[in-house]
């Protein structure tokens, strides 16, 4: 006599969106599995809610675990546009249906919390930010201890750079076509430059040339050059609207949406710089007019470190030195090596900029490019600067070029 078997039905699933907690996957592949399961293991999950408005912020949780005296934490940056998805299924036996709800993955990794009684006093002696810095670097992400060796070679580059002012006498220069720029080094002119990079994009870290808080300022404004077409681009050309260098690399053909937009912050940036670049001694007073729809954490940090502020006729006029110039031009091109790989065709640069082309190669040369012409009837005069390994800097080259300015 034939049995029937029972169909196992498929579950019917729905997706919850309400505004509950969402769950959390964590990961903590340092910790035995017997250890994990035999004894009694915490979890405490901490959230940023200085500014709950704000998704970036209030999407920062940190989740620590303790078991069997370990503690192990890990850090989540995770918002609804931004970064990785995961989904979570709960099914209902008695229904048969499963609720997916989104959550988020974070990695545990080992903390440690201090070190032996002997250890302890010199543990006591070292400030807040020194024992932040000496656990980053052991137990922090790559990205994070990038950022802290680019703060250490800014801080070492300016302590370097007040010794030798303080320990330089003052040089009289006879001639008239020598300036003060012939006393500079590179570390007045030029960005940070890791010299010792085993790879090209340790040479210069984004965050030594665009703050972290621009950066997030400037993405709502690369939603419309995300969706651009190349008729929108052939209309901002004839509108002047955007600088060549910029234009020619529109529209982009990048699938991950965090890297398209990272890419198009960078354009943008550089659109702004060099819109400070051109702007005559008169218009550098007008923020506003000069830089409509701006963020202005954008415009702030641009004029405070391109600009200064001084007196003239009785009156607070905003001026951009030679060297502030010099330092802007060399800003603007390692942020073009970064958007290019590093392999940069510059020759729309000198149209942007109104800088002569012999400043411009002079000034990648100084960053440890390899500048040459390339050849063929398509490419005849494209200039090109590549940068290679190991760096080598030689000696800084300043020119006084580019159009007057009225």
């Amino acid at each position: 006599m034939a049995t029937k078997t029972k169909k196992k039905l498929c579950p019917r699933v729905t997706l919850k969106t309400s505004k509950d907690e969402e769950p959390i996957i964590c990961t903590a592949s340092n910790v035995a599995k017997s250890t994990t399961f035999k004894t009694k293991t915490e979890f405490t999950c901490y959230q940023n809610t200085s500014d709950l408005s704000n998704p970036r912020l209030a999407a920062q949780r940190m989740l620590i675990m303790d078991c069997d005296g370990i503690q192990s934490v890990g850090k989540s940056w995770e918002t609804k546009n931004y970064g990785s998805q995961y989904m979570v299924g709960v099914l209902d036996k008695e229904t048969n249906e499963m609720t997916l709800r989104p959550a988020s993955l974070i990695n545990l990794k080992p903390y440690i919390k201090s070190f032996e009684d002997e250890d302890r006093g010199k543990e006591e002696e070292m400030s807040y930010g020194e024992k932040y810095k000496q656990l980053a670097m052991k137990f922090g992400a790559n990205r994070i201890q990038k950022t802290i060796r680019g703060k250490d070679r800014v801080r070492d580059m300016e302590s370097n750079t007040l010794d030798e002012a303080m320990q330089e006498a003052v040089v009289s220069v006879d001639t008239a076509n020598l300036t003060q720029q012939a006393d500079l080094t590179h570390n007045d002119i030029l960005p940070p430059i890791n010299t010792d990079a085993k790879d090209l994009s340790d040479v210069f870290l984004l965050t030594d040339l665009i703050s972290e808080a621009e950066i997030t300022a400037l993405l709502p404004f690369t939603t419309v050059l995300r969706e651009c077409t190349q008729v929108h681009v052939n209309a901002w050309r004839e509108q002047d609207k955007y600088p060549d260098f910029m234009l020619s690399r529109l529209p982009i053909v990048i699938e991950d949406d965090n890297l398209a937009h990272l890419y198009l912050s960078e354009l943008l940036y550089i659109s702004y710089l060099i819109s400070l670049l051109r702007l005559s001694p008169k218009s550098l007073g007008n923020k506003k007019t000069s830089f409509p729809n701006t963020p202005s954490v954008v415009i702030d940090r641009m004029y405070k470190k391109f600009t200064s502020v001084g007196q003239r006729d009785g009156k607070l006029r905003t001026s951009m030195s030679d060297k502030q110039r010099n330092q802007l031009i060399a800003h603007i091109l390692a942020l073009t090596l970064i958007v290019d790989k590093y392999c940069v065709r510059y020759s729309e640069l000198c149209k942007d900029t109104g800088v002569k082309s012999r400043v411009l190669s002079d000034t990648y040369r100084s960053m440890g490019c390899s500048v040459s012409k390339l050849k063929g009837d398509q490419q005849k005069g494209q200039m090109v600067a590549i940068l290679k390994l190991p760096v080598k800097l030689p000696p800084l080259v300043l020119r006084k070029g580019g159009k007057k300015r009225d």
